[in-house]
């Protein structure tokens, strides 16, 4: 199988040493076409992404509707990551945000045309929740004025938001944006947040340097339970059909369905198109977006 060159023609880069992005690590998009029944995964295609920005910054996707997905990319600015829209289907990138801070972690508000991120204000630590709305990109407002230490974030309703906090132990969070109500979950998380189809919000959590487990955290009775265990040597994650999870160890996928496994499978390796580190996935329908360390 032959990999297919994502190639986007509105914008001409010079390309420079990669010495010019010391500051944030080098990393190429890839998007997997499959189809699986449980573990008996087929490979359709896969395509080259990040082709825009073939030395530079390029990572945590999210789609945002059927052929559309944010991307935080050094792009613009070397080493200051801002936030664009890459459209898949008529391959094109759409500048959203031009701040002069970097902004990471994009994700669509609820219910709004605006979206959010994760921003790394000018003194270089402070680390805010940050909404923009769809009028006025280059400005937008902080979320929470008193908290300024977020590291990662979900948004969990209209309402409520889940909250990685810094330092460590890393701290899950639950604030609710009206109220300004903010409850302390559970300590020593990872940065993957993931919402399942009853609401449920599914995390890890590091028990050790060698053992961490996936677990589920029900909003409304405050019921914690044990998923799985989490693949050793990854942190990230993503719910695929049915209910199954998937994540990542170098170059290959492997599978668990909470209704059937005991154990994680590898279901595909991906080493001969020179995936090599996978690290954050994104899911849509039978598509797989992966961020691979250089």
């Amino acid at each position: 199988m032959t990999i297919n060159r994502f190639s986007i023609f509105l914008f001409t880069f010079v390309v420079i040493s990669q010495s010019a992005f010391s500051q944030l690590p080098a990393t190429d998009l890839f998007m997997i076409h499959y189809s699986n029944v449980d573990t008996q995964f087929n490979l359709k295609k896969v395509t080259y992404l990040s082709a825009f920005n073939p030395l530079g910054y390029n990572n945590q996707p999210k789609f945002i509707g059927l052929n559309e997905m944010y991307l935080s990319t050094d792009v613009y600015s070397m080493g200051k990551p801002e936030i664009v829209k890459l459209d898949l289907f008529s391959e094109t990138i759409e500048r959203m945000t031009m701040s002069d801070e970097s902004d990471f972690s994009p994700s669509p508000l609820p219910n709004s045309r605006g979206l959010s991120t994760v921003r790394i204000e000018k003194d270089g630590t402070t680390q805010t929740l940050w909404a923009y709305d769809d009028q006025n990109f280059d400005s937008g407002a902080r979320i929470f004025e008193d908290i300024s230490t977020v590291g990662y974030y979900k948004w969990l309703s209209e309402e409520d938001v889940a909250m990685f906090l810094l330092p460590e132990p890393f701290t899950l969070n639950i604030t609710n944006i009206n109220t300004g109500v903010s409850k302390t979950v559970i300590d020593n998380i990872g940065r993957c947040f993931i919402q399942d189809n009853e609401g449920k919000l599914l995390f890890t959590h590091k028990i050790n340097s060698g053992k961490m487990f996936i677990k589920s955290y029900d909003l409304e009775s405050g019921k914690m339970e044990v998923v799985c265990q989490a693949l050793e040597g990854s942190e990230d994650f993503e719910l695929i059909g049915g209910g199954a999870i998937i994540m990542a160890r170098k170059s290959k996928l492997y599978y668990y369905d909470p209704k059937i496994s005991t154990s994680w499978t590898e279901v595909l390796d991906l080493n001969e198109f020179g995936i090599n580190d996978i690290s954050r996935i994104a899911y849509s329908r039978g598509r797989i977006v992966l961020v691979s360390n250089k």
